[in-house]
């Protein structure tokens, strides 16, 4: 879904969330999405544009460690501006006159929302806003929890380990490798 930047009028645009939406936090969420909800506008400022308002979702992601479907609950604020391609400098030179390395944002450019000055890409605004809010880690439960042991145990018995804490698999003989320090 795209919008020009010529239909925000003054005021500011409240935009209609609806399948479409929920599709694009699925996709930057890697994982199902049972509910959203939330409430998106946008307003012009120069040659920019804001997209404010607040997004919720309820969704399934897997646990990291032993794939186990979790319920995850993500949400609040947005508040994201864009500015276009030409209006941002070429050379993000620092004080010494030496080039800046790209910025890691952890995830591609690609799936960002880019604004070319003419129109803005809803669909990649809302993925982007949902894989910022998704965690780094999930996992079943916290050390020391009776949920984060049955964790461990689905895992060991994923990667086909022994149900032993000294098990270390195919790392075991680079743990015993004396390298020589750097120091």
């Amino acid at each position: 879904m795209n919008v020009a930047f010529t239909d925000i009028p003054t005021p500011g645009l409240d935009i209609a969330l609806g399948p479409w939406a929920a599709a694009a936090c699925a996709a930057g969420l890697g994982g199902e999405v049972k509910a959203f909800d939330g409430a998106l506008t946008l307003t012009r400022h120069g040659v920019h544009i804001a997209a404010r308002g607040e997004l919720h979702l309820v969704g399934d992601l897997p646990c990291d460690r032993c794939g186990e479907p979790l319920v995850v609950s993500l949400g609040g604020d947005v508040s994201i501006v864009y500015s276009p391609m030409a209006a941002l400098p070429e050379s993000t030179d620092d004080e010494d006159g030496l080039p800046q390395p790209p910025v890691d944002v952890g995830f591609s450019v690609d799936d960002v929302g880019e604004f070319d000055g003419v129109t803005l890409d809803l669909v990649a605004v809302v993925r982007e806003w949902a894989m910022v809010e998704r965690p780094s880690r999930l996992t079943c439960g916290q050390p020391d929890d009776a949920d984060d042991e049955a964790c461990q145990a689905r895992f060991r018995a994923l990667a086909g380990a022994q149900n032993t804490p000294t098990s270390f698999g195919w790392r075991a003989p680079l743990l015993s490798l004396n390298l020589p320090s750097e120091d």
